[in-house]
């Protein structure tokens, strides 16, 4: 007797590109990545002279600014208020331009061809809640929100975030379907037993085999494509035709 195992829910295909030797040394895009990675140095730098500067630069600003208004409309009239006047209103242009040409390079390389096709990249699926566990098409009496609960799922998702943090910079792409996705071959062999059933780096899986294979096709509910720099930002980009 056998069966399928399926789960009906949502799945996010993930895929990072950030500086590696691998990347660098591509034939396609190496330079890409060593010319990402000169702009990020650079913006370290600018951000580092930032940190440095804003409490002075704030100050003058400030200053000037309290002095324009007096000698414009007489002393103490008007003056800047204290509790709103916050340092992050100064900002570095130059930062800003580096970011930009960051900005601008990863928006004229990636498309859909080099989202695809391109080596060196991380790649890893992690499945969403809110799904449930099908045998031959037909529901069963089996909860998965225990797994999606559990500490191993959000420690394992908090690592990753936290790993790529540390980088100088990343793109990354993120795309989410939802379908029915079974085990590599489908079919099981015996009778179907919930406890066949658990989570193995964010993925369900059953029998030890993740369900990470669409069934009948799936819809596509989100797509998206971000840059993050050095300085804790981040900015959408287009995914252009190749």
């Amino acid at each position: 007797m056998s069966f399928e195992v399926t789960y009906n829910g949502d799945i996010q295909y993930i895929k990072v590109f950030y500086s590696t030797e691998i990347t660098r040394a591509g034939k396609y895009y190496g330079e890409f990545y060593t010319q990402m990675d000169a702009f990020a140095s650079d913006l370290i730098r600018l951000k580092k002279e930032l940190d440095e500067d804003s409490e002075k630069a704030a100050k003058i600003a400030k200053d000037a600014a309290n002095k324009a208004l007096s000698e414009r409309f007489g002393s103490l009239r008007y003056i800047i208020d204290e509790s709103h006047w916050d340092e992050d209103m100064v900002i570095s242009k130059i930062l800003d331009d580096r970011k930009e040409e960051m900005f601008a390079l990863a928006q004229k390389t990636f498309n859909n061809e080099v989202l695809v096709e391109e080596d060196g990249a991380e790649e890893y699926q992690i499945h969403l809640d809110e799904g449930r566990i099908e045998v031959d098409g037909k529901g069963v009496e089996t909860s998965v929100g225990e797994f999606f609960d559990c500490d191993e799922y959000h420690k394992l998702n908090e690592a990753k975030l936290e790993k790529l943090e540390k980088l100088d910079w990343f793109i990354i792409w993120s795309r989410t379907e939802a379908g029915e996705f079974k085990t590599k071959g489908g079919q099981h062999q015996g009778n179907y037993s919930s406890k066949e059933l658990n989570m193995e780096n964010c993925l369900l899986t059953y029998r030890g085999l993740p369900l990470i294979f669409p069934s009948n096709g799936t819809d596509i509910f989100s797509n998206e494509l971000e840059i993050h720099f050095a300085d804790e930002t981040r900015a959408s980009l287009e995914i252009g035709e190749a």
